[in-house]
């Protein structure tokens, strides 16, 4: 299990660090329909690289807080706070990064063929 923590943390700070230095545009397809989706330029791509560092950053205190800690133990209430926070801006940056992305059609859909 440590081990794909490891990995989701690697993901996460690559992840975001590219969003956030390189500011790529991408299409993102929906879940429902793939036709329609978002846009995202570079400002929502900046801030979906750094809802990402941020989830990197909470997922870094919890390892060195469970892991590599002598002691395990309960957060205390100031380490609450501060996971609360972290999740908190993450939340927010992830919802103003989709609400940035432009919804639209995606440009690469083409629908199913139909039998005849």
């Amino acid at each position: 299990m440590r081990s794909l923590q490891v990995v989701m943390l690697t993901l996460c700070l690559l992840g975001g660090l590219y969003l956030l230095t390189q500011a790529p545009g991408f299409f993102m397809p929906g879940r429902v329909d793939p036709s329609i989706g978002h846009q995202f330029g570079p400002a929502a791509s900046r801030l979906l690289g750094a809802a990402l560092l941020a989830m990197a950053a909470l997922g870094m205190l919890y390892m060195r807080a469970m892991y590599y800690s002598a002691h395990r133990r309960l957060p205390g209430p100031g380490e609450q706070r501060r996971y609360f926070l972290l999740l908190v801006l993450a939340l927010a940056l992830l919802a103003g990064a989709l609400l940035v992305a432009e919804t639209g059609p995606n440009p690469d859909y083409r629908p199913p063929a139909q039998a005849r």
